[in-house]
């Protein structure tokens, strides 16, 4: 089965030759195209729920990759072994992905990528990134029913990211950073016909809201200047 557009942005950000643990692993895709396409040497597919575990075995195994495919029943990074240098956390919120970093934060430092793709919150996961002032290494945007970013990240010092870069990230000049970014709006904007101006979060959509603005409005300065 071919990968989602989504899956292979997470793919093509893994380094041949790596040992990778893909948690969260669903339904296993992701783990057997990191092997078929030997990218990866060996992989561990983690997944905390029995279900999606046993169906990722099944997988595995109609693929002939039970050697050079371990399935984990492990919640987050607890069980993956030392071998491996780059895990994946994807199609999760960030508060789920926060918590599965910093459960384990004392092993961060020994994996050489980590890729994450959060549903929501990008921004948040950015600065979480930034304030531990971890370096990005890429970002990507995929359109697939809905826009997804990828974040890749080592944790290799940098300095902290400004407050336009965690926002909008490293990929300013995506094909798809302009759409993206205009869907972003228009969301923003229906949230705001529907809040009354008192609400507590209608100053922060608002500040939002120019800020986005204000960025598409460059980005299109750019575009008429080029």
């Amino acid at each position: 089965m071919a990968l989602s557009k989504r899956l292979f942005a997470i793919f093509s950000m893994v380094e041949k030759g790596s040992v990778a643990a893909d948690i969260g692993c669903d339904h296993g895709l992701l783990s057997i195209a990191l092997i078929k396409e030997r990218i990866c040497s060996h992989v561990y597919a983690c997944d905390l729920r029995k279900g999606p575990l046993d169906r990722a075995k099944q997988a595995i195994e109609c693929a002939n990759l039970s050697e050079q495919i371990t399935p984990i029943l492990s919640d987050g990074l607890q069980l993956v072994p030392q071998d491996c240098d780059t895990i994946i956390i994807a199609g999760m919120g960030f508060e789920t992905i926060q918590g599965i970093l910093e459960r384990d934060f004392a092993r961060l430092s020994s994996f050489q990528r980590i890729i994450v793709q959060s549903n929501r919150h990008v921004d948040e996961l950015r600065r979480w990134i930034s304030d531990h002032h971890f370096t990005i290494l890429q970002e990507d945007i995929i359109e697939e029913d809905h826009f997804y970013e990828v974040i890749c990240f080592s944790t290799q010092w940098h300095e902290a990211y400004d407050e336009d870069t965690v926002l909008f990230g490293i990929q300013q000049k995506h094909a798809l950073f302009v759409p993206y970014w205009k869907q972003r709006l228009a969301k923003i904007e229906g949230i705001l016909t529907q809040l009354p101006k008192q609400d507590s979060s209608y100053a922060q959509f608002t500040q939002l809201y120019k800020r986005i603005a204000a960025k598409l409005k460059e980005c299109t300065s750019i575009e008429d200047h080029t």
